[in-house]
């Protein structure tokens, strides 16, 4: 009563491990993106982490003509960005989320995972019963072969 996909151990084996290393290699080039980008910040820009600061233009989408020119560093970061006013160094810009996206994307995550989780409960559910029904069966037709 067992389904099968027709993929053996070895081929499952060789699809996980290059599905994890593609994971990893993705995670790296946008880790050194990231690194790279921050390097080409100077300590001036950071000016909000040593002094008072203000928001002067709030959270916004990057440009495509910010995110191309790389006129604002910044904007590779997240492809979000600020506008600080410092009170000694001046009006710089930060890079900042999108919290309206990413707690749309979190919910759409747990979301998904509730509808797996359910499905998954459904499934075990019926294979429950179904396997239930068949050994009361086989034992009714015991009862009934030795009687």
């Amino acid at each position: 009563m067992s389904a099968s996909i027709g993929l053996s151990k070895p081929v499952l084996l060789i699809f996980f491990t290059y599905s994890s290393l593609h994971c990893l290699s993705v995670s790296a080039a946008e880790q050194t993106k990231v690194k790279s980008t921050a390097r080409a910040i100077t300590s001036s820009e950071e000016c909000w982490l040593q002094e008072k600061y203000e928001v002067v233009e709030k959270c916004r989408p990057c440009r495509q003509f910010e995110m191309t020119s790389n006129s604002i560093p910044v904007c590779a970061v997240t492809g979000y960005v600020e506008k600080v006013s410092c009170k000694n160094s001046g009006e710089v810009h930060r890079s900042c989320h999108n919290m309206r996206a990413e707690e749309s994307a979190f919910w759409t995550f747990e979301g998904v995972w509730f509808g797996v989780f359910v499905a998954g409960y459904i499934a075990v559910f019926l294979r429950q019963r179904i396997l239930d029904g068949a050994a009361t069966a086989r034992v009714h037709k015991q009862i009934a072969n030795s009687v």
